[in-house]
């Protein structure tokens, strides 16, 4: 079930991993080549700022490869990496449809 969920996004071009978290860092789904272990380590350094947002708000980091999108519903927090070329849209449209 999470994984037809997901296939929707992971097919999204430019999409390079998705994660789906629990809030303590615990890895529910993971897709991808990034190492899973370090997703979850980098996790916690993100804790803080995802900590002060609302409930089902979507964050977007900036970086230098690409973007880290967060979205966060109910115990669950969406991890999606991708590069520059993606749709930012177009991904941002498809995790609320998801979610």
């Amino acid at each position: 079930m999470i994984e037809g969920a997901m296939r929707q996004l992971t097919s999204i071009e430019g999409v390079q991993t998705v994660h789906l978290l629990e809030e303590d860092g615990f890895v529910v789904y993971s897709h991808g080549e990034d190492n899973v272990g370090g997703i979850s380590g980098d996790f916690t350094r993100w804790q803080t700022l995802l900590q002060t947002t609302e409930k089902k708000s979507m964050i977007t980091l900036v970086m230098e490869q690409g973007y880290l999108v967060f979205h966060m519903f109910g115990p669950q927090i969406l991890v999606v990496k991708c590069t520059r070329n993606a749709n930012l849209g177009a991904l941002r449209a498809t995790i609320r449809s998801v979610c």
